[in-house]
């Protein structure tokens, strides 16, 4: 290796760590390749720009016979070389290109190309680009060792190019997730239709980086999508829009892509309408649109209609993050569209129900008019109404009837005519009380004179049938005297059934028959007003079901969904006037309880719908188990609004879950805590970057020999406003997001790189790191901790993962330990003792050393039971031939009860806290003194 190679990684490697700018770092790749291998003309590094083509980046020199770099493009239909390194993930080197038919040889003949070497610019499994040398004279002839430089280097590029994507995902996720909250509450608040697209628009605009939008609403009696809105920021204006549709006589039922999407209930992408059929090609050229992307907006299983996206400069495609938010907000749209869409659909009918009834009503009342003068040809009239009549004299007795009333009511014409009213018909109001001694609007009709209307109102028929009415008690003058009513009546009850079954679909959960969220949120608005009036308070409960993930993935969604339906069964015995249950989605549950004098009842109240899950669900031969955890908010102590109390209930029932199966009220510390968790969280993904974080290595010592024979390498955060934070603030927030992958490969690669600086000045001792449960189910492992050692050349028998007895148990993956072990590096079992301890595990596991806990080492010089343990573990490892240490040492008497035990092997406080390398080097050239 040249002498200036390590100087240049180490250089390209602060750049990666230092450095967001993607093109800097890769511009001092190419420097690095071009100086390295000096008989090479040309670098050149091309990245994706779509499917299956690469343009040009970065190169040396940045022009080639005038053209520049970014013109360049590679197209693997026509490149078979490109295509291969593509497939293969192998560089591939060509000494003469005439004689080689795979290089497109379109570049090859312009730039007179004699040689080229070029390989992928890959990490793990992802491809990142590629990369070509050129040589126009003669044959490039690389050594192995050029070879090895150049993967070096390329590798670094693909650090790089891969650490600006992770930094730009988790930047992008942040800001995707508050734009889908941010679009969800606004829309929430949308009171009509033309809200609500506005909204979509808006919000669908930001998320693609694109507003042109436009929205085909379904007509549900032809079920054809028709053009219905266009955003205001579109540019086309929307009475263009509208007008050339009708011109180009676009018929959705036929059109291709519509019908796809409306039959997969799925989106379609085109990112180039002029390479795919689908498009319908005339209205194409007349909006002039160069791509489309096509998003059904779907609610309880049906296409409400779809949003449209199209781009008019050239083909546009949306990365998978862009499309999953778009989609999200397509479905946020649905289920508020659809809410109004049926409150809509009520409306008309019930207007149209109104008109018709009131258009009755009018040629009624010129009948009852002309009634007194009409004979038989009246009674004609009647008997051919399409309504039921009838007629009451001053005192109820019912004086005639047509057929139709008669039928409706279950009786015969002569069985009616004669008798009282409250004989014949039990009247009955829009609650179901019954009217009771002329008690009715229609015995009120007839005592002042006036006409009554009525919509929401009962009959009983003959058979005890209650029927839904709406009718008309018209008074009869003649000469001014006052002769009784004529009633006009309807049976309206399969409207009315209709309607209710509508405003049951808009507000309960279609699953459990529960409430959903739009009825809760309602329920509450009120309940919290109510609250302010009276003094009393208002409480939430967020419920949680406990292993419910663990029977869907295990026995299948249709089994989940019968576990739900049973667990509102049982909750719905805890429903009663104060309190309701709704269902917010998957296995999410709100509790709303009014009328709250104490807090404490909410914990009772939660206690409760716990204990209803108790028993096992049987279902289908199975007995399941789940349990429930709880968290609980108050209006007006922890919260002003229904949103707030929602969200502080949701953030209380995860510290429910955490302790396990129980109810947790919301404090301000758990805001509190929230608060400095999430900015924690996003501190800790600069951390490394900004060189915030360093590593402390503490001895481990043979005690025999006086000797320090291997440190332990733990994790310091050092932040420039907070000051040192402690492990265990962060590492379990680390651990639970991801983010103690990137720790992990960092702290290794540090810790092996001083191992190794150390055994160059002379001194070997082992390295011990610390390996989290994410990193041992990480499917890469063994890769990763193979390629840094050999980058940092640290001898794989100096290494030793420390892993809990927590960690090893639960990873389940023996084989990979074993893999590691193959590397030749040793295994420790950390807190032995504190765990799941087993003789089984430990013959299980290929562990070499086991750690015995400080706590035993803490009570050993006053507990003789624990001295007696700690000389059983001992004796245990011994037989095992397995290596033991003991771990917080602090004191001589330890040391000594330790040394009779037979474990020389120490670390602690008595010999050295956690230090930096610069003191440890101290330690190791001075050596420990007694």
């Amino acid at each position: 290796m040249y002498p200036d190679r390590y100087s240049r990684l180490a250089e390209i490697t602060k750049m990666i760590h230092t450095e967001l700018d993607r093109r800097s770092v890769l511009l001092q790749v190419v420097k690095a390749i071009s100086e390295e291998i000096v008989r090479c003309d040309s670098v050149g590094i091309y990245l994706p720009i779509e499917q299956n083509r690469f343009q040009g980046y970065v190169g040396k020199p940045d022009h080639f016979n005038g053209i520049t770099l970014d013109k360049m493009i590679i197209d693997l239909e026509h490149d078979k070389l490109a295509q291969e390194i593509v497939d293969t993930k192998k560089a591939i080197y060509i000494p003469d290109t005439s004689k080689d038919s795979r290089p497109d040889p379109r570049p090859i003949e312009l730039f007179k190309i004699k040689s080229l070497f070029g390989m992928p610019i890959h990490f793990e499994e992802s491809l990142y680009g590629l990369v070509f040398l050129f040589d126009y004279e003669s044959p490039l002839h690389l050594t192995d060792e050029e070879v090895e430089a150049l993967e070096s280097y390329v590798l670094m590029a693909a650090v790089a190019i891969r650490n600006g994507e992770l930094l730009e995902n988790s930047r992008k996720l942040v800001e995707d997730k508050q734009l889908l909250l941010d679009a969800t509450k606004s829309l929430a608040s949308c009171k009509t239709i033309k809200e609500v697209l506005d909204t979509s628009f808006i919000f669908m605009g930001k998320a693609l980086n694109n507003k042109n939008v436009a929205a085909h609403l379904r007509n549900f009696k032809s079920k054809i999508p028709l053009p219905q809105k266009l955003s205001q920021e579109s540019q086309w204006k929307e009475e263009d829009w509208k007008r050339t549709h009708e011109e180009v006589n676009l018929d959705f039922t036929s059109d291709p892509v519509f019908n796809e999407v409306i039959r997969t209930k799925k989106a379609v992408l085109i990112p180039d309408v002029s390479r795919d059929p689908r498009p319908h090609q005339e209205a194409v050229e007349r909006f002039g649109f160069k791509s489309m992307y096509v998003i059904p907006m779907v609610s309880r299983g049906e296409v409400l209609g779809t949003l449209g996206v199209v781009e008019f400069s050239g083909p546009k495609s949306y990365s998978e993050s862009q499309q999953r938010l778009a989609e999200s907000i397509a479905d946020a749209t649905a289920s508020v569209l659809d809410n109004l869409l049926h409150l809509d659909q009520l409306e008309e009918i019930i207007e149209a129900r109104t008109s018709e009834l009131q258009e009755k009503n009018e040629i009624l009342e010129q009948m009852n008019d002309d009634l007194r003068l009409l004979g038989r040809k009246n009674e004609s009239i009647l008997n051919s109404a399409g309504e039921g009549i009838y007629g009451l004299n001053g005192y109820g007795v019912i004086t005639f009837c047509n057929p139709i009333a008669a039928s409706l009511l279950g009786w015969e014409v002569e069985e009616m005519v004669g008798k009282h009213q409250d004989e014949i018909i039990s009247h009955f109001n829009k609650e179901e009380m019954l009217y009771k001694e002329e008690s009715s609007p229609i015995h009120l009709s007839l005592l002042t004179n006036e006409k009554i209307h009525s919509f929401q109102e009962k009959f009983a028929r003959k058979d005890g049938e209650i029927i839904d009415v709406e009718y008309v008690s018209m008074p009869i003058q003649d000469n001014g005297i006052h002769n009784g009513v004529v009633v006009t009546f309807r049976d309206v009850t399969e409207r009315k059934q209709m309607e209710r079954k509508i405003h049951h679909q808009a507000y309960y959960d279609a699953l459990t028959h529960l409430p959903n969220r739009s009825y809760l949120v309602q329920k509450m608005k009120k309940a919290i007003k109510e609250s302010d009036e009276h003094g009393s308070k208002v409480g939430v409960l967020f419920l949680d079901l406990d292993r419910f993930k663990l029977i869907n993935d295990s026995l299948g969604h249709k089994i989940g969904d019968i576990v739900l339906h049973e667990v509102a069964e049982r909750f719905r015995t805890l429903i009663s006037e104060r309190v309701t249950v709704a269902r917010l989605g998957g296995d999410e549950f709100i509790i709303l309880v009014e009328e709250v004098k104490h807090a404490d009842e909410l914990g009772e109240i939660a206690a409760l719908f716990i204990k209803r899950l108790n028993e096992p669900f049987r279902i289908q031969g199975n007995e399941l188990f789940t349990n429930a955890s709880v968290g609980i908010s108050v209006f007006p102590d922890d919260a002003k609004d229904e949103d707030d109390l929602i969200r502080n209930a949701d953030t209380a029932m995860y510290v429910a879950k955490e302790q396990g199966g129980t109810y947790h009220y919301f404090t301000r510390m758990l805001m509190e805590q929230n608060i400095e968790r999430s900015n924690l969280l996003n501190a800790l993904y600069v951390a490394i970057e900004r060189d915030e974080l360093d590593v402390e290595y503490q001895p481990k010592v043979d005690y025999r020999q006086n000797k320090i024979v291997g440190v332990e390498a733990l994790l310091r955060w050092n932040h420039p406003e907070w000051g040192n934070i402690a492990p265990d603030r962060f590492i379990p927030i680390a651990e639970e997001t991801g983010m103690i992958l990137k720790l992990g490969d960092w702290i290794l690669k540090q810790a092996a790189t001083q191992q190794k600086l150390w055994q160059d000045n002379g001194f070997t001792i082992t390295m011990a790191v610390n390996f989290s449960m994410r990193q041992i189910q990480h499917p890469r492992l063994v890769e990763t901790v193979q390629s840094i050692l050999e980058e940092t050349g640290m001898d794989p028998s100096n290494l030793e993962i420390e892993l809990t007895e927590h960690t090893l148990i639960q990873s389940k993956h023996v084989a990979k330990l074993y893999d590691l072990k193959n590397l030749g590096l040793s295994l420790s079992l950390d807190d032995f003792g504190t765990g799941y301890c087993s003789l089984r595990y430990i013959k299980d596991f290929p562990i070499d050393t086991i750690k015995i806990d400080r706590s035993f080492v803490e009570n050993m010089t006053h507990e003789p039971h624990i001295m007696a343990l700690n000389s059983t573990i001992i004796y245990l490892a011994k037989q095992l031939n397995y290596d033991v240490i003991a771990e917080g040492v602090e004191t001589k008497e330890q040391i000594d009860h330790l040394m009779d035990g037979g474990c020389h092997l120490m670390q602690g406080y008595f010999f050295s806290k956690p230090v930096s390398s610069n003191e440890l080097f101290v330690l190791l050239k001075n050596g420990l003194t007694k």
